[in-house]
């Protein structure tokens, strides 16, 4: 199973295997550095999907001091240079892309709760000319960053997101930016560009997001454009408080992929290629994303496709 190809859109990944999106903080004034891009080049070999790690959309949502930037066109030529180095290997490469809300740096943080409808608009029209850079700066698709507490995920969860106009309270408003988002960028990029969305599927915190609001929030997803669901946490960010088995996400997952008919992508606790292939075949998922575990061995997707062929 892990080293089957899989077909998405107009491309087809060599194997199930996917470096999720882990920031390295190796920019360059929001460049990417040639340490980065030796970085990624290192870790495409054998690596079905590179999701690079998140870009700021615009200055007010920076995350982190030396994030990566789709803000402006000036950084499409560094990260051109980046997809030249993961495509030269044989993987693909998704952007993704981030608005950090109340958990940015910038002095002119937003907050859910008090953004206007221009704010709101301005964060779309962000989304979209960024999806635009990543097009020309050759990416294979673009992720939406809709997890671990950012912006989007600060929407999507009830124990943040207090607004009472069409974008807070029930369901259908919370999701309302994200699928304004995906509408707009499919609109933008065209029909075979790749559109991703990271979805924190659940905050495990009393008044948050339920795992009964997965299915509706998924098809949502998909309506709407979305061409692949990477699954994380919400307001608990990338870990689960209640496990650390591998695939500690699973739950998640499982109930994504049987709510819609586009790929799934697991990620959590993922270490051994065993576990990796035992959750894909018990159906938890379509791809499997390998973090920490790739972040300490380069050649981590060649060793495991090799150790696999030794068992069967």
């Amino acid at each position: 199973m892990l080293g089957t190809p899989l077909k998405i859109k107009s491309i087809t990944l060599s194997n199930r295997i996917v470096m999720p999106p882990m920031a390295r903080e190796l920019g360059d004034d929001g460049e990417v550095s040639d340490e980065l891009i030796d970085y990624y080049y290192k870790r495409s070999d054998s690596t079905g999907l590179i999701i690079v790690e998140h870009e700021y959309v615009s200055p007010e949502g920076i995350a982190s001091k030396r994030q990566l930037s789709m803000a402006d066109d000036r950084v499409i030529e560094s990260f051109k240079k980046l997809t030249d180095a993961i495509h030269s290997k044989g993987s693909f490469a998704i952007a993704q892309l981030n608005h950090a809300g109340f958990e940015s740096i910038s002095p002119n943080r937003l907050n859910l709760n008090r953004m206007t409808i221009d704010e709101l608009d301005y964060v779309k029209e962000s989304f979209v000319k960024a999806s635009l850079r990543t097009k020309k700066a050759g990416f294979d698709g673009v992720e939406i960053h809709g997890a671990h507490g950012y912006l989007l995920s600060q929407f999507y969860s009830p124990y943040t997101n207090k607004r009472t106009d069409k974008y807070g309270g029930n369901l259908e408003n919370r999701l309302r930016l994200h699928n304004e988002i995906i509408k707009e960028v499919r609109e933008a990029v065209g029909e075979d560009y790749i559109i991703a969305i990271r979805f924190g599927a659940y905050d495990y915190l009393e008044g948050g997001s339920r795992l009964d609001e997965i299915p509706i929030a998924v098809k949502s997803f998909v309506d709407s454009g979305s061409d692949l669901i990477d699954i994380s946490g919400g307001l608990c960010r990338y870990r689960n408080p209640n496990s650390k088995e591998p695939g500690y996400f699973k739950e998640l997952s499982k109930i994504a992929k049987e709510s819609c008919d586009v790929p799934v992508i697991l990620t959590g606790g993922v270490k051994k290629a065993k576990d990796a292939e035992n959750l894909l075949k018990e159906g938890y998922c379509d791809l499997i994303g390998i973090g920490r575990a790739m972040l300490m061995e380069a050649e981590w997707s060649k060793r495991a496709l090799k150790s696999l062929e030794k068992t069967c």
